[in-house]
């Protein structure tokens, strides 16, 4: 749990810690501002009803503050300022960088049962809270299409939140890779790649200030900067977001067109095979914002306007297995011909 005067200095409260996997975690907005080195915080054992000082997180001796806000804190700080395990109520309760009204706070510390990495985030914002809409395809397959998962956000992100996704296929995530969501307005998505293996993929989200270089420097993600720098956590009530890869028959997808002039009809040809079993359906996305269903061998579309377009066809076989193929066709303006007249 988090003792604390920040939320109403220079009143002193206690607040249960939320648990997110191998952090824990507490957000107050300050009603007050205070000067450097007077806010006081440490991580006692126990719960707001009934506090614990026995054993306590905070630093060795007294007036020690944490070097700034919106930095991690290491245990192996000189001098050491963060979260020190304390037994039969030792140490001293750390102090906080100056404290501005109004501005929200998250406190986020470690699970370990020694002495832990602990970070104190602040933003005049309440951060934006991330939920997991839907995933596509559902059935996902071994060397099928890449899986998006939709998100939605609560509120418009700030400038300074960035939107990730850690996936793994470990469920203590012994191993796992980024990806950075995208967003346009409350929605967005992460994409994950192709999966290669059966087996379950867990993910989950969060959101940070700092950039995926910062937390995954040269694609290796760093566990400790995930975790103490997320501003808010989505990881499915600690139970993680899942699904699951199967083995299947990828359709070949491939498609050809002819003709591409304004006004003229554009002739597109369906090529697709698969080895074993069939195709369920088709989904065809034109790149002018028309999609279609035809599973006609060909067909042909008329463009209303010249211009490059980006043109999809997934195909799904009977086990559910997706295959996307994209294309880029032109649609030119047809010649303008001048009216030639004839002097004799």
């Amino acid at each position: 749990m988090l003792g604390t005067d920040i939320a109403n200095y220079p009143n002193y409260s206690t607040f249960n810690l939320n648990i997110f996997g191998k952090i824990r975690q507490y957000r107050t907005q300050a009603l007050n501002s205070a000067a450097t080195g007077q806010s006081k915080w440490e991580f006692p054992t126990g719960t707001a009803a009934s506090t614990n000082y026995n054993i306590v997180w905070r630093p060795y001796t007294a007036n020690q503050t944490i070097f700034s806000f919106d930095s991690i804190i290491s245990p192996n700080s000189t001098p050491t300022v963060g979260a020190m395990l304390n037994n039969a109520s030792g140490g001293s309760g750390g102090k906080l960088p100056a404290v501005v009204a109004n501005r929200y706070y998250t406190f986020n510390i470690g699970d370990s049962t020694g002495n832990n990495y602990m970070a104190v985030w602040e933003t005049n914002f309440n951060p934006t809270a991330i939920s997991v809409s839907s995933q596509s395809p559902n059935t996902v397959c071994t060397n099928g299409d890449s899986v998006s998962i939709l998100l939605t956000a609560n509120q418009l992100l700030n400038s300074t939140e960035n939107v990730y996704l850690r996936y793994s296929s470990n469920a203590n995530f012994a191993s796992s890779s980024l990806v950075q969501a995208q967003f346009a307005g409350l929605n967005g998505y992460a994409k994950i790649p192709t999966p290669s293996v059966i087996g379950t993929v867990y993910f989950y989200v969060f959101t940070s200030k700092y950039n995926i270089n910062k937390l995954a420097p040269n694609g290796v993600v760093n566990q400790t900067y995930c975790d103490l720098s997320s501003l808010s956590i989505n990881n499915n009530f600690n139970n993680n977001y899942s699904y699951n890869v199967i083995s299947g028959t990828i359709p070949n997808v491939d498609f050809s067109t002819s003709n591409f002039c304004l006004g003229g009809s554009t002739l597109f040809t369906n090529n697709t095979t698969i080895s074993s079993g069939s195709i369920l359906n088709y989904n065809w996305a034109f790149g002018d914002g028309s999609i279609s269903t035809n599973s006609a061998s060909s067909f042909t579309k008329i463009y209303s306007s010249a211009n490059n377009y980006t043109v999809s066809l997934t195909a799904t076989s009977n086990l559910g297995c997706a295959k996307t193929i994209y294309k880029t066709i032109t649609i030119n303006q047809p010649p303008i011909t001048s009216q030639i007249i004839s002097v004799y």
